[in-house]
């Protein structure tokens, strides 16, 4: 009995060993005739090993990689010379893709541009060229250099210098009033109202009322010119179509205002820049700030304003009154902190008073002013300090 078993188990160990002979020798299909065959991608990818370490790099039929020397040489110093040319000055603002182009020469021929130009005060660097430019907006078929580039670039600038002067002046000012702040500054609108006060024309006219009244072509490059956003009704389709490059009338005088300080800037400086932006629009333009605030719970944020600078809860007090059995009571109310008075507020009934304190106590806060303010574009010699006021005084 015990024979037999040696016995099976020695044809079991055979059985087994069979099994990874097999295992490890796999048959795998050649596909130029289609038989098996027993090489592996394994045993090519040795033999091209070899075959490598030998110097052997010629590409074989069968291999499946090739190996080549590569040919590097060093180029002289000479080669790498560019010639200077308008086409590689990127100092130069100009596209060379345009078919037509205005001279300068010819921009001081056009009424419009001269008084323009002197109008707005622009100095002699500035090209009346550049300025005929700044008056021409994106259009679908237009063969002239537009305004695109120069009304981003103008937008930026507008944009940094705006909120630093608010920033520096309103030091307190909450995010939601200072980007609302912004937009009454240098929005479409109020920079569409600051073109109209230049004197910028719009070209309304068309081409054959240009032609019955012999106008010359160079007059129409003293307007500003862009594709009015009118609606095109596709026939058969329902569906309301504009131009990709049509634009509202606020937006294309706004994008003129935005390209000439651009322009201004690549002329004459930043410097320059600055000054008109501050000459004709920040200082130009009032703002009340105080009508951008509401607010609809004023007691309940002002005691997180007082809690956040760690300052005693708000407590009201009646101050003083006048006619409480009348028809027309007027009550006054004091918004203290502590021994600290806030705010005042006044109205025709404890509740409108109180409210109407608590809401003059936010105010008080938000907008402090400090005194003799700077921005951090200013040339002067000590740091900027932006002054933020006691904790709430």
């Amino acid at each position: 009995m015990s024979n037999l078993i040696r016995l099976s188990n020695r044809s079991l160990k055979k059985n087994i060993s069979n099994i990874r002979t097999i295992s490890t020798s796999p048959l795998y299909l050649n596909e130029s005739n289609s038989s098996l065959s027993q090489s592996s991608p394994l045993n090519t990818h040795n033999k091209q090993q070899s075959e490598l370490k030998r110097g052997n790099f010629n590409k074989s039929k069968d291999s499946l990689y090739s190996y080549n020397i590569a040919n590097n040489q060093t180029l002289p110093e000479s080669n790498f010379n560019i010639s200077e040319s308008d086409s590689l000055n990127f100092n130069k603002y100009s596209k060379l893709n345009f078919k037509d182009k205005i001279s300068n020469e010819d921009a001081k021929k056009i009424p419009s541009l001269l008084a323009l130009h002197a109008r707005l005060n622009l100095s002699k660097n500035f090209e009346h060229s550049t300025l005929v430019r700044c008056l021409t907006c994106k259009s679908k078929d237009l063969t002239l250099p537009d305004n695109f580039g120069l009304s981003l670039f103008g937008s930026n600038l507008l944009s940094f210098y705006t909120t630093e002067y608010l920033l520096s002046i309103y030091p307190r000012l909450p995010l939601k009033a200072l980007k609302a702040s912004i937009e009454s500054y240098i929005g479409d609108l109020p920079l569409y109202d600051v073109a109209k006060n230049w004197g910028i024309e719009e070209d309304t006219t068309t081409n054959l009322e240009k032609y019955l009244s012999k106008e010359p072509k160079l007059l129409k490059f003293g307007r500003l010119r862009y594709d009015k956003e009118l609606i095109k009704v596709e026939t058969g389709i329902t569906k309301f179509k504009s131009f990709d490059t049509s634009i509202s009338k606020q937006k294309a005088f706004s994008s003129s205002v935005r390209s000439i300080i651009a322009s201004i800037y690549i002329y004459d400086g930043e410097s320059a820049a600055k000054e008109f932006i501050y000459n004709h629009i920040l200082l130009q333009r009032k703002l009340d700030i105080e009508s951008l605030f509401h607010f609809d719970e004023p007691g309940k944020l002002l005691n997180k304003l007082l809690k956040r600078e760690n300052l005693e809860p708000a407590t009201i007090r009646l101050m003083s009154e006048t006619g409480r059995l009348s028809s027309h009571p007027i009550f006054i109310i004091g918004v203290f902190s502590g021994e600290n008075l806030l705010a005042e507020g006044q109205g025709n009934s404890l509740k409108e008073a109180r409210i109407r304190g608590c809401v003059n106590a936010l105010k008080s806060y938000y907008l402090y002013r400090p005194l003799d303010p700077k921005v951090p574009s200013d040339d002067v010699k000590n740091a900027l300090f932006v002054d933020s006021g006691e904790s709430f005084f």
